[in-house]
């Protein structure tokens, strides 16, 4: 036989909600339904190469976000919840009614996993996206080169000196 009994509770405000009575300290303390946050989606986008000419090819902003969010496989409820915009101010964006935050372009591009977005907007200017090396990878790229440059050489001077030898 359980020790735990109901209780529907009735808030000021019209919201419901049950309150469990059991044997801890502090059980019947529970928060309206309305308080409750729904967890955010951590689903990984699909990464699909989009030719250039395709992004170009959007007439609109819009076009070119609501693509973006096509291509990712994501719903757009994981998207704007991701990036905590409101559901109806998202759908004014795939709609060319409003544009997506400057300071929210970066964490859009990383969840829907492409850059179709910033790039449709580059063109408009006569530009294009270009990934910007580090430090480090541009000091690995020059290492690299280096190394083999100095096996080019070293396969060079033994077929001299194999040469050299069989003469």
């Amino acid at each position: 036989m359980s020790r735990h009994s109901f209780r529907v509770s009735h808030e000021p405000d019209g919201g419901f909600f049950l309150t469990q009575q059991g044997t801890q300290p502090g059980s019947n303390i529970m928060t309206s339904i309305e308080d409750q946050h729904e967890l955010a989606l951590a689903r990984a986008p699909q990464r699909a190469s989009v030719p250039l000419e395709m992004i170009r090819a959007q007439k609109t902003a819009a076009a070119a976000f609501t693509l973006a969010c096509s291509v990712s496989g994501l719903e757009d409820k994981e998207i704007y919840l991701a990036l905590s915009i409101d559901a109806g101010y998202f759908s004014n964006i795939k709609k060319g009614k409003a544009t997506l935050q400057a300071d929210l372009v970066a964490q859009f591009c990383e969840l829907v996993g492409n850059t179709i977005y910033p790039e449709w907007s580059a063109y408009q200017v006569g530009c294009t996206l270009v990934m910007i090396k580090t430090e480090a990878e541009r000091r690995a790229e020059l290492a690299e080169q280096r190394a083999q440059a100095a096996e080019a050489e070293n396969r060079l001077m033994r077929q001299l000196l194999a040469g050299r030898v069989a003469a």
